[in-house]
């Protein structure tokens, strides 16, 4: 005996709900099986729904594009080495007597050792970029001679070139969250209109033979299985 399951897949909601509302306009005339007001409720959850889901689809796949790119991986790499050969520099520096080892501070640096902080992460690396840039800026300011090889302004665009990509990087993160906590809020609702269309649909159909009444309400969407092959049908849902 066919046995009917909602669908468990984001995909295989937008594809029962298309076809629902395809199937209520038949050769340009609506089929009055579904009332206007659940016709048009469908239509209008399944246009915001299916957006969602592909704001998500594509931030996912920009996200793990841009990963992928060996662009970003080099500027991570340029940005960390250049952060690091100046506060290096910075270091000699301060054992060549030629800047005062209490200015360590102003790059957010402790005074009291030579050593480069870890930048293994790349919120170690972010921080300690704006310490550096802003540390230089306060000494020269005061009349402090700059550092040279690397300079602060080579420092700050090879730096500035990595923020700008791990920027981009946290805003398709946020947006992929966004979009993920939309479809998550909206899957109940669409849920609940998919059993109502199909509890409709059937009752529409009801008076059909079994054949025609499973192969109409297919048309709208309902999702019929067998027991003798339960587990391939629910992996093609899947």
């Amino acid at each position: 005996m066919p046995y009917r399951r909602l669908p468990k897949t984001d995909k295989a909601r937008l594809r029962s709900l298309g076809q629902a509302v395809d199937a209520c306009i038949q050769n340009g005339i609506y089929t009055n099986v579904l009332p206007h007001d659940l016709y048009h409720k469908a239509k209008n959850f399944l246009e915001r729904f299916s957006r969602e889901v592909s704001i998500y689809e594509r931030s996912i796949a920009e996200q793990s594009s841009k990963r992928r790119n060996n662009k970003y991986d080099a500027a991570l790499k340029q940005a960390r080495m250049y952060v690091s050969h100046f506060i290096q520099v910075l270091s000699l520096s301060i054992i060549r007597g030629e800047i005062p080892r209490s200015k360590r501070s102003y790059y957010g640096l402790p005074t009291d050792q030579d050593s480069v902080p870890p930048l293994v992460s790349e919120s170690a690396l972010l921080q300690c970029g704006e310490n550096i840039k802003e540390g230089e800026r306060r000494r020269t300011a005061e009349g402090g001679i700059p550092i040279y090889n690397p300079t602060m302004g080579r420092v700050a665009v090879v730096y500035d070139i990595f923020k700008e990509m791990h920027l981009h990087q946290q805003q398709l993160q946020q947006r992929t969250a966004e979009a993920l906590e939309n479809i998550a809020a909206m899957r109940p609702e669409g849920d609940a209109m998919i059993l109502n269309i199909w509890n409709i649909v059937e009752g529409h159909f009801a008076n059909l033979s079994q054949e025609k009444r499973l192969r109409e309400c297919a048309k709208y969407g309902i999702i019929y299985y067998t027991r003798t092959d339960r587990k391939k049908k629910s992996e093609e849902d899947d």
